[in-house]
C-alpha cells in the first residue's frame, strides 16, 4: 500500500512558538547578520572621517578614546559576525542566542555614537556642531536597512545616537540650537517609524515567500499525487497515456524505438474470490512492484492501467529487447512464490505478457501500439498464460 503522504512542513525552531513566525524572524536574523559587514565598514569609515576632522579641534584625549571605544564595538561585533558564520547548523539550532548577540552589538554600536554626541560636540563651532549631527543622522537613517529586520536591534541603536546629541543642543540655551534639537527629535521619531515599517515589510515579504514557497512544494505533491496508483504506489492511466504521447512523439522525431508490454495477472477474479479483496490488494501491490524493480532506466515507465492489468512502456528499446525484459518480470513473479491454489496454470500467482514495437508492421500510431500489445496478450492468455507473446502484423491495424 502507498505510505502516508507527508506534505512539506515549515521547519520547527527551538524558542519561537509559532512555526511561521519563527522562520521569519530566522530570515530576519540571517538577513541581517548577512548586511552586517557593510554596518561595520560604515562605522569605521565614518569614525575615521569625524577623527580626522575634529583632530586638534576637541580633545585628543576624549577623541581617541571614543575612537578606541568605536573600534573594540565594531571589533566585537565582527566577531559574533565571524561566530555566526562559523556555526554548524547544530550550533545555530537556537536562534534567540544569535538574536541577543546581534542586539546587544546594535546597542553598543549605538551607545558609541551617542558617546560622540556627548564627547564630541564642540561647544563653540558651530559648523562642527551641525557636521557631528548630520553624521550622526546619516548613521541613523543609514542603519534602518541594516537593522530593522532584527526585533528593537533598530531601536537599540538609534535611540542612544538621538537622545545625547539633542540633550546637548538643549543645554546650549539658545533659540538656534532648541530648534535643531527640536528637529533631530523629529528625525530620529520619524526614523523610528520608519524602521518599524521596514520590519513589518519585511515580515510579510517573507511570510508572502515562505507562503510561495510550501503552495509550489504542495502543487508539485499534488500533481505527483494525481500521476499515482494509490494502492500500488506506481503510475497510474493517467500517467502512462501522458507518458505514452510523450515518448511517441520523441521516438518520431529522433527516428528511434518505442516498445509496449501489456501485463496481467492470470485468472486473478478466482485469486480474489478465493483469499479475498485485502489479500487481492497485496498480491496487485506485490506484482506491482516487483515489476518495477526489473527496470532500471530512468526513460521507463510501468503503469497499473486496470484491475489486474499493467503496461510498461520502454523508450529506445527494440522488440527483443522488449521481448527479454518480459521474460524477466515473468520470472521474478514466478520467484515471489505467491499461492493461488484457485489458479488452472500452477498452484501460484503468475503474470501473462503482450509485447509490442514501433519495428512491427502496421505499428503507425500510439493507440495501435497499445492495441498490438493488448492482442499479444490475448494470444498469451490463448495459449495456456504465464508466458510471453508477440503480434506480428502485416498490414496496419
Amino acid at each position: 500500500m502507498l505510505g502516508k503522504v507527508r506534505f512539506p512542513m515549515q521547519r520547527s525552531w527551538p524558542g519561537w512558538s509559532d512555526t511561521t513566525n519563527g522562520e521569519v524572524r530566522v530570515a530576519q536574523l540571517e538577513q541581517c547578520y548577512g548586511q552586517l559587514p557593510i554596518s561595520l565598514a560604515v562605522n569605521l569609515i565614518n569614525g575615521a572621517i569625524l577623527t580626522a576632522v575634529l583632530w586638534g579641534e576637541v580633545g585628543r584625549t576624549p577623541l581617541l578614546a571614543w575612537g578606541a571605544f568605536l573600534v573594540a564595538v565594531t571589533a566585537a561585533r565582527h566577531g559574533a559576525l565571524r561566530r555566526f558564520r562559523q556555526a554548524s547548523a547544530a550550533g545555530r539550532a537556537d536562534y534567540r542566542v544569535w538574536t541577543r548577540n546581534f542586539v546587544a552589538g546594535a546597542c553598543a554600536a549605538g551607545v558609541a555614537w551617542g558617546a560622540a554626541g556627548v564627547l564630541l560636540f564642540h561647544p563653540a563651532a558651530f559648523p562642527y556642531q551641525v557636521l557631528l549631527a548630520f553624521i550622526l543622522g546619516g548613521m541613523v537613517a543609514g542603519a534602518i536597512p541594516l537593522l530593522s529586520a532584527v526585533d528593537h536591534a533598530y531601536h537599540c541603536f538609534a535611540i542612544p545616537v538621538v537622545v545625547p546629541i539633542a540633550v546637548e543642543m538643549v543645554l546650549a540655551g539658545d533659540r538656534v540650537h532648541l530648534v535643531m534639537a527640536l528637529l533631530t527629535v523629529i528625525f530620529g521619531t520619524a526614523m523610528l517609524a520608519s524602521a518599524t515599517r521596514v520590519q513589518r515589510l519585511f515580515r510579510d515579504t517573507e511570510r508572502l515567500r515562505q507562503a510561495l514557497v510550501l503552495s509550489r512544494e504542495s502543487g508539485q505533491i499534488l500533481e505527483h499525487l494525481v500521476r499515482v496508483d494509490a494502492l500500488t504506489g506506481i503510475a497510474n492511466r493517467r500517467h502512462f497515456e501522458e507518458a505514452l504521447q510523450r515518448e511517441w512523439r520523441r521516438a518520431l522525431r529522433e527516428n528511434n524505438m518505442l516498445s509496449l508490454i501489456s501485463a496481467d495477472i492470470d485468472h486473478f477474479k478466482e485469486y480474489n474470490d478465493h483469499y479475498g479483496h485485502p489479500a487481492g490488494d497485496r498480491c496487485l501491490v506485490k506484482v506491482a512492484q516487483t515489476l518495477k524493480s526489473a527496470l532500471s532506466r530512468p526513460g521507463d515507465v510501468v503503469a497499473r492501467i486496470g484491475g489486474e492489468e499493467f503496461a510498461v512502456l520502454l523508450p529506445g528499446t527494440p522488440l527483443a529487447g522488449a521481448v527479454s525484459m518480459a521474460e524477466l518480470m515473468r520470472e521474478r513473479i514466478l520467484q515471489l512464490h505467491l499461492p493461488h491454489d484457485a489458479s488452472t496454470v500452477v498452484p501460484q500467482v503468475t503474470v501473462s505478457f503482450g509485447v509490442a514495437s514501433t519495428e512491427l508492421a502496421g505499428v503507425t500510431s500510439p493507440q495501435t501500439l497499445l492495441r498490438v500489445s493488448d492482442l499479444a496478450l490475448y494470444d498469451a492468455k490463448r495459449e495456456g498464460r504465464n508466458r510471453v507473446a508477440v503480434r506480428r502484423l502485416r498490414r496496419s491495424v
